[in-house]
């Protein structure tokens, strides 16, 4: 019979012929089964459920996709396929010990509307289709409650995404240089996702909402790494591989790859397709933001500064607006106000998503490209021209004259400053003139080619429309006035300049002279001064200070010649320096070594006295720790068998039972867990499972009273396990015949017994966790066929005394300690015992 795992907690369950349903006895799941026809394929279904557990979705899919290519009708193949695509991981809900669905990767395609649940559906009889339509409708409301808080987060420009955590729980390099990068890229006013800034505050469980809104509206992802094992983790692959699947659908989307200390061709095959980024190398962060602004700011420019000002300030909105519209509008605006820019485009492209031919909302848009608050301001500052001065070089009677035409601005617009040196000064105001018109012309090309303001122009309406021409006149209409007015301020400027031409250039000649005389005095002081300082220089400074000055003089003289023997002046002190700083390195070298032969001769004749005296010290040590075993010794067991004294939760010492599966050794004592302590008297149960035995010997509807596992605690254990001393200290109980909580099957009559089980009542009565009631077997009763799970600590389920969910049947508790009321057949030959007694005290 094939084994296939449970899809929630990885137990075994035992797979019957042509059987499309079952439960989990570990667990207690309700769920679909697959179709096994040989140990192959089963083994096929349980690689695909181990990496689905452990989170590695896409390893899964594989697995199960090639299921589904060698047969297409299995329903639970197609099933596990859109487990994988969706994320789906189940976790035990702690206070139901229900096991419910989350999601890992959240989208906008509804779960009931893939193409592999559809096809489970299908290929599916009538019990599996509706455990399938059952659990789809729970990750379904999963999935909306994602959508639903995805959608009141504020959409993002950057998703960074890298490994916070190595396999000890420490952060690694991959998350510093990631921060690092977040904190350049929001000085840059970019709105970033950075996992461990972004969701300092949200639970770790309530991660994916935000997370798929990041992945979704951030037109950029950073991929950190410093090891392919990092970029390969499963977290880390989940995002990037599920921003590769979107970008697939939105071209406007870009991933960048950032690698340090690794080789680029050892990145995952889907990113070393890429461009990517060496962290190590000078001017990365720049070469990084400037790559990230041109995904952002695509084909956008900051508009010019010029100088004037439009009265007018249009405001456009549509007549036909709804309620919803003119809000979003409104907060579109404030938001432009505030100089929030992110927020503003995503208010006016929540409008266009609801009216696609909003004027108003195109406009926004074109504010929000210049980052100007309105159009009036937009416009303010699109008239106002700067041009950076130009510089000529010219030459006349084999002298350069630098000559500078200097900034000029229009009276009202300039205002002509001193023309300095001016030689040629008409190609200079030319160049003046022809920058102001072509500035002029590059803003009302760009005014006119925006595609958001043309679909402005377009839809706008009315008054509207009024206003819009109005203010693109008003523009258009100072930038001709200030070309033409730059225009006759150059000619003018022109006639000035040739008015006072000839004095000008003579001055320039005069002040030439004077400068060039006062030069070469000073040259000749710095020499001598120089030449002085050389002959009185004794130390390397003082020879590096001249030699400074020589290098200042230039040519000047034997200058270079001077600061020649500087440097050989340089060079002896140097190497004299050099000589005298190895001369002490060897001196104390030759003394420290000295010290450490003398500490080492210590450190030995200290060891061989310290070994000496612990020997002493560990033969008296020995002969005391004997002393103390043997005095523990002695109070344990008087502890264990001191029945009075004991409390509950106290373990004692009671009776023997082979456990040890040693015969030869003879039986070994029986632990008890102390439960109740009551009328001088004490309730306790074995704190391991004794022996394996079925509830009852035939599979048919039978109570307490009737089954043969009551009959054989009260006749072959007791008198195996308990002399006849002990058995006289253990008295005859009433014990109650307790109904399921759950299921009312009829448990019978009260009866009167010695060793007896507890009942479902009695086993949350007296243990208060899961934790608590879990319990092991002894080698005994796993060699009488008790079924144990090493993944839960090797534990084992035990017998409770109530009736299960039906008359042959009887409820038992849990691997994990859970108190499972539908309990399982009575003949079943794999479930245990803990006998549970009382002991008299007052023997």
């Amino acid at each position: 019979m094939a084994i296939i795992k449970c899809k929630m907690c990885g137990g075994d369950i035992e797979l019957a012929e042509n059987k499309t349903c079952g439960m989990c006895e570990y667990c207690g799941s309700i769920m679909t089964l697959p179709k096994i026809s040989d140990e192959q394929r089963a083994a096929a279904f349980n690689r695909g459920n181990h990496f689905r557990r452990l989170g590695e979705f896409d390893k899964a899919l594989t697995v199960y996709e090639r299921i589904v290519a060698e047969d297409d009708t299995d329903a639970e193949a197609h099933w596990c396929c859109a487990l994988c695509r969706f994320g789906i991981e189940y976790v035990e809900d702690p206070v139901t010990y229900e096991w419910l669905p989350t999601c890992h990767r959240a989208s906008f395609d509804s779960f009931l509307e893939d193409v592999d649940y559809l096809a489970a559906l299908e290929h599916s009889d009538g019990i599996a289709r509706r455990q399938y339509q059952k659990d789809a409708a729970k990750i379904a409301e999963v999935q909306r409650g994602i959508l639903a808080t995805s959608q009141n987060t504020e959409p993002y420009d950057v998703f960074i995404s890298y490994k916070e955590l190595d396999n000890d729980g420490n952060r690694t390099r991959d998350s510093i240089l990631a921060q690092d990068i977040y904190y350049q890229l929001t000085e840059k006013g970019w709105r970033v996702f950075f996992s461990r800034i972004s969701l300092e505050d949200v639970p770790g469980t309530q991660y994916e909402p935000y997370i798929f809104a990041a992945l979704n509206s951030a037109k950029v992802m950073i991929v950190v790494g410093t090891s392919a094992e990092n970029l390969n983790t499963v977290w880390v692959k989940n995002e990037w591989s599920r921003y590769l699947a979107m970008m697939r659908k939105d071209r406007n989307k870009l991933l960048i790859p950032c690698y340090r200390d690794m080789n680029p061709y050892d990145l995952p095959e889907q990113l070393s397709v890429l461009m990517s980024y060496d962290m190590g190398k000078i001017g990365f962060i720049q070469d990084l933001i400037r790559g990230v602004d041109k995904v952002l700011n695509a084909g956008k420019k900051e508009p010019e500064s010029v100088k004037e000002t439009v009265k007018e300030t249009v405001s456009v909105r549509q007549g036909s607006d709804g309620p919803n519209v003119s809000a979003l509008l409104k907060r579109g605006r404030q938001a432009l106000e505030d100089g929030e820019w992110n927020k503003a485009r995503s208010f006016f492209d929540r409008v266009l998503n609801m009216d696609a031919e909003n004027a108003g909302a195109f406009l926004g848009l074109f504010l929000v490209e210049k980052r100007r608050p309105d159009l009036e301001n937009y416009v303010k500052d699109a008239v106002r021209l700067n041009p950076k001065p130009d510089y000529i070089s010219l030459e006349r009677d084999g002298q350069h004259i630098d000559a500078k035409i200097t900034e000029l601005t229009v009276p009202g617009y300039c205002d002509a400053d001193e023309i300095k040196a001016l030689y040629d000064f008409d190609a200079g105001y030319e160049t003046k003139a022809g920058s102001v018109k072509e500035t002029a012309a590059k803003i009302k090309a760009s005014f006119r080619a925006d595609r958001n303001l043309t679909r402005a122009f377009r839809y706008a309406q009315g008054e509207t429309k009024q206003k819009l021409d109005a203010s693109k006149k008003d523009l258009f209409d100072a930038l001709d006035e200030l070309a033409a007015a730059a225009e006759a301020e150059t000619e003018a400027a022109k006639a000035r300049a040739a008015e006072g031409y000839a004095d000008r250039l003579r001055e320039a000649d005069q002040n030439a002279g004077r400068k060039s005389l006062a030069a070469r005095e000073k040259r000749e002081a710095d020499y001598q001064e120089a030449a002085a300082q050389f002959s009185a220089a004794a130390d390397l400074s003082e020879y590096t200070a001249v030699k400074q000055r020589f290098l200042d003089l230039q040519d000047y003289k034997d200058s270079p010649a001077m600061a020649g023997r500087c440097t050989e002046e340089i060079t002896k002190l140097e190497k004299a320096a050099a000589e005298e700083a190895e001369r002490k390195r060897k001196e104390k070298a030759a003394e420290s070594e000295r010290q450490r032969l003398l500490a080492e001769k210590a450190a030995k004749e200290k060891k061989a006295k310290r070994i000496k005296i612990g020997i002493i010290a560990g033969v008296i040590a020995v002969l005391a720790l004997a002393v103390i075993l043997l005095e523990t010794k002695k109070q344990n067991y008087k502890k264990m068998h001191d029945y009075g004294n004991a409390g509950v939760g106290d373990v004692v010492s009671f009776g023997s039972y082979e456990q040890d599966n040693n015969t030869d050794n003879g039986k070994e004592e029986i632990e008890w867990l102390v439960l109740a302590k009551e009328d001088n008297r004490i309730l306790v149960i074995s704190r391991y499972a004794l022996d394996c035995q079925p509830y009852n010997t035939e599979g048919t509807a039978v109570f307490w009273e009737t089954c043969s596992l009551r009959a054989w605690l009260n006749g072959s254990f007791l008198s195996e396990a308990f002399s006849a001393e002990e058995q006289a200290v253990i008295p005859t109980a009433t014990v109650p015949a307790d109904w399921n909580p759950k299921y009312r099957i009829n448990p019978g009559i009260d009866t009167e017994d010695r060793v007896f089980l507890l009942s479902i009542s009695e086993a949350d009565e007296y243990f208060v966790s899961n934790k608590d009631r879990g319990c092991n077997p002894t080698a005994y009763a796993k060699a009488k066929g008790s079924k144990v799970i090493s993944a839960f600590g090797n534990s084992c389920r035990w017998w409770l005394r109530s009736p299960g969910s039906r008359a042959d049947s009887a409820a038992f508790v849990t691997i994990i300690g859970g108190v499972f009321r539908k309990g399982d057949a009575v003949s079943v030959n794999d479930t245990v015992v803990r006998p549970a007694l009382w002991i008299r005290l007052d023997s």
